[in-house]
């Protein structure tokens, strides 16, 4: 018998699970919304890449630009099953969501993944490049 995928509300996602607690499939859903945002993010990047490359950029250096591709691609693949993963989880899986959030060093991060409303960052563009 296969299981098959269920769409869980917001309002069912977070019933039954305790006080700080949050539905593994509502979790999985927020993870995925996360990485596609990302993955977005990477697919702009590979864009702008490949331009400043068509203007003579070494061949050594655009074969790097490959691992773009890959990480773009890898974002949308994670994101994919976590998809499923949400679909497929039991109501009844709940875990303590502060653990997983402790020490995530973005704030706005943090806050979308512990509300469950649609958010503005998932959708969002690169922000502004900082070097460390």
């Amino acid at each position: 018998m296969t299981a098959q995928p269920r769409l869980v509300s917001d309002t069912l996602a977070t019933q039954g699970a305790a006080p700080g607690q949050l539905a593994v499939g509502e979790l999985s859903r927020r993870l995925a919304a996360e990485l596609s945002a990302a993955a977005m993010i990477c697919r702009d990047c590979e864009h702008i890449a490949g331009d400043l490359a068509s203007g003579g950029a070494a061949l050594e250096n655009l074969s790097r630009l490959q691992a773009l591709d890959e990480l773009s691609q890898r974002l949308h693949g994670l994101s994919d099953v976590l998809t499923r993963i949400g679909q497929h989880a039991s109501g009844e899986w709940s875990m303590a969501i502060e653990p997983l959030l402790e020490g995530l060093g973005l704030a706005d991060l943090v806050v979308r993944l512990r509300d469950a409303e649609e958010h503005k960052g998932w959708n969002a563009q690169a922000g502004e490049l900082d070097f460390f």
